[in-house]
């Protein structure tokens, strides 16, 4: 028979147990069951659901998308904008900007492509892909020297501005050689046209 000395032992270690199960939960719960807490098993609540909690929203924010998407088709390389939180994300844009340094005059020059949106099956995400790439194109002035320069020539194409949107990153395939540049766009409050 059990003697009352080890029952004791045994009560305390199951106490300490779950006192150590409630130190674990969520703030909101700690901050409930606070007053069945040992002191010093306090701040270990805290420090551990707090952790628990941002590498959870970590997690959720960074799990499913890289991973998710595509490896980059032979030819072409991918490009991944990782946008900070912006304020009143519905009245920002992000152009997308691909293009290459290269030498050039002083002609304006840029290349043609389409910008094809897709939707990753499964998922619902979208990323975007650069085809039918053509140029570069240049105007025909004439130059008063000869001296070239290295310059970022541009890929004029359509559907190159987005909708700004912090949680997810914008993957954008380009064809090998090119590079992604960005810039954001602000909407400026609404005007109404008069009828004339």
């Amino acid at each position: 028979m059990n003697s009352p000395k080890s029952m004791t032992g045994l009560f305390a270690v199951i106490q300490f147990v779950v006192r150590l199960h409630y130190s674990f939960y969520p703030i909101g719960l700690i901050m409930r069951h606070s007053y069945s807490l040992y002191t010093w098993l306090k701040p270990l609540g805290y420090l551990f659901s707090v952790t628990l909690l941002s590498s959870t929203v970590a997690l959720a924010q960074e799990t499913p998308l890289l991973e998710a998407f595509p490896a980059a088709p032979d030819g072409y390389s991918r490009h991944v904008i990782h946008l900070p939180i912006g304020n009143y994300e519905n009245n920002l844009k992000i152009e997308l900007l691909p293009g290459k340094v290269q030498e050039a005059d002083c002609n304006t020059s840029h290349f043609t492509g389409v910008f094809k949106e897709k939707i990753l099956e499964g998922w619902g995400y979208n990323y975007y892909e650069l085809s039918e790439l053509d140029g570069p194109v240049q105007t025909r002035m004439a130059c008063p020297d000869d001296k070239k320069a290295l310059q970022f020539i541009p890929v004029h194409s359509n559907g190159s501005l987005l909708q700004y949107n912090s949680s997810l990153p914008v993957v954008v395939y380009l064809p090998e050689g090119l590079e992604l540049r960005w810039r954001t766009w602000v909407a400026t409050p609404y005007n109404t046209a008069p009828i004339e």
